[in-house]
């Protein structure tokens, strides 16, 4: 017989006593997911959870990532062509594919390039009567500068579209089959616009996605169904459910119990007793993501590049990893992980350096040191499978340098307010790439455009900065390229606007009898082959 640990004792007994929760049928699947989605359309939020609960379950995109190559590969556009001066895609759009049918919707007619053209104007177009719905904010589309980018999108027939470009971009095949490039109904908008409820866009989603949206009770769960008509075959699964569990041990224990089949983000120090459970499957796979630590530079004593490069200097990351990502993750260099092409492997490793970072404060005026606040998520992410942990880690060290660290905890709708205000000292956050572009994790992060929508977190805007990245998309000369980025990291690495701390590994726990997901490198999971053995 095989004995409990204290730890898996602990688990079991937290579902004692919980309310009963969502039920799957058996040909459908519970996935315990930490937290509720601010929205069901990614265009709107660049929230993880958003992303998670909508982009591969109800959407699809013009393109796609093979999860395995990360290629590029035909999505929604079953081809493309690019002009000689790479200033004009035509993309052939897939013929005969349906939009979810719901009590509240049926579709007309399937996908066609109207709804490519209204995807694309409604965050083009200041004037578009859907622009300023759900607050007229479009995170990731403008962090990107694609507003600037994009000149004009039109079709040329029912099944082909054209983007026009205002000047050659390499990333920008690459940014059409981000998660957050999906593709939504125009005759849907339509109806709900005629309806004087336009909200419900992004709230009672329809999309093209293999699971359609059925239901949703903010902080409990999340119900799908499958989408039968779905273009790249019909899920094996007949409904999805989402149990939002924000405790990571509550997590585990659902699943162990059998509440749940899948679990997502779950904290190292319980993988132990997951590879140990028989009934539980570990999958790890590398990640495009990064851990940091983003200092307000547009306040002080944070825009003294000497107090930055101090703070950077006391975090000891051998600890952090130890203590928090034990075998899951990697010391982080650059934003950049060792697995992106643009990597600069010459990038000198941190080590901790308490007297050099005494000596900076000194230098600073600040040898006396000073306090400082910093917000953190109290739930277990992707890129950190335990915030709170590494901000009290991070606390000690500055505190041997006389920077005394206040511990703020804060969900992100409050956090991503102060953000927009600027009205914080230091976040301590991350950030999961899209697609397997260097530009991705840079302009989305660092880019002077990316701080007016809250996505540049250091609110650190250096002219010369983005002319490295305008300069890397403009030609597709991967030499070129690479070049750039490696001077990118080496500003960053000397301006320290974001402290990288750690790269971790994809991590997900299912039930033994589960077969058929697949974990997307850049986030989130594919349940559209899952089934039950």
């Amino acid at each position: 017989m095989r004995m409990l640990t204290p730890l898996l004792l602990g688990l079991l007994v937290l579902v004692t006593g919980c309310q009963k929760q969502p039920e799957a049928s058996q040909t459908g699947l519970i996935y315990c997911a930490e937290g509720s989605p601010l929205s069901f359309n990614p265009h709107v939020s660049n929230s993880r959870v958003t992303l998670d609960a909508s982009a591969r379950q109800l959407y699809d995109r013009l393109l796609d990532v093979n999860p395995n190559t990360l290629a590029l590969e035909p999505a929604l556009a079953s081809k493309w062509q690019i002009s000689e001066d790479g200033l004009t895609y035509t993309l052939t759009l897939r013929e005969g594919v349906s939009f979810h049918h719901t009590p509240w919707f049926t579709p007309s007619r399937p996908f066609n390039a109207d709804d490519v053209v209204f995807t694309y104007a409604r965050q083009l177009d200041k004037q578009h009567p859907y622009h300023q719905v759900s607050g007229g904010e479009y995170p990731y589309f403008f962090s990107l500068g694609q507003e600037q980018l994009i000149k004009k999108v039109y079709q040329k027939g029912p099944h082909s579209v054209v983007f026009e470009l205002n000047q050659p971009n390499a990333s920008f095949l690459a940014t059409l089959a981000s998660d957050y490039a999906v593709i939504l109904s125009a005759e849907y908008a339509d109806q709900l616009l005629k309806a004087g409820t336009p909200a419900l866009l992004d709230s009672r989603p329809i999309g093209t996605g293999p699971f359609s949206f059925t239901e949703y009770r903010h902080n409990e769960f999340i119900r799908y169904l499958r989408h039968p008509g779905y273009w790249n075959g019909p899920a094996k699964i007949e409904q999805l459910v989402y149990d939002i569990t924000p405790k990571s041990a509550k997590r585990l224990a659902k699943l162990l119990t059998g509440e749940c089949d899948v679990m997502s983000t779950p904290v190292a120090s319980q993988l132990s007793v997951i590879k140990q459970h028989p009934d539980l499957r570990l999958s790890v796979q590398s990640g495009m993501n990064v851990a940091f630590l983003a200092l307000n530079t547009r306040k002080p004593p944070f825009n003294n590049i000497k107090v930055r490069q101090a703070i950077a200097n006391a975090i000891n990351i051998d600890n952090l990893l130890q203590a928090v990502y034990f075998d899951t993750g990697l010391p982080a260099n650059s934003l950049l992980p060792p697995l992106s092409w643009g990597y600069n492997p010459s990038l000198p490793e941190r080590k901790p350096d308490p007297k050099r970072a005494r000596q900076l404060l000194k230098e600073a005026g600040l040898e006396q040191g000073f306090e400082m606040q910093v917000l953190v998520q109290p739930d277990a992410r992707p890129y950190n499978p335990d915030a709170v942990k590494t901000a009290q880690l991070i606390r000690s060290d500055l505190a041997k340098v006389g920077i005394k660290l206040k511990i703020v905890q804060q969900e992100w709708p409050v956090i991503e307010k102060r953000l927009l205000n600027g009205q914080y000292d230091s976040l301590l956050s991350g950030w999961i790439a899209d697609n397997a572009d260097p530009d991705n994790f840079f302009r989305q992060l660092l880019s002077c455009s990316a701080v007016e929508r809250g996505n540049n977190y250091s609110r650190w805007c250096s002219p010369a900065f983005d002319q490295l990245l305008d300069d890397a998309v403009t030609t597709p000369q991967l030499s070129f390229r690479l070049r750039n980025y490696y001077y990118a990291q080496t500003l960053l690495n000397e301006q320290l606007p974001l402290i990288p701390l750690a790269h971790a590994l994809r991590t997900q726990v299912t039930r033994s009898d589960i077969e058929g997901l697949t974990l997307m490198p850049f986030g989130g999971t594919s349940f559209n082959q899952a089934h039950r053995e």
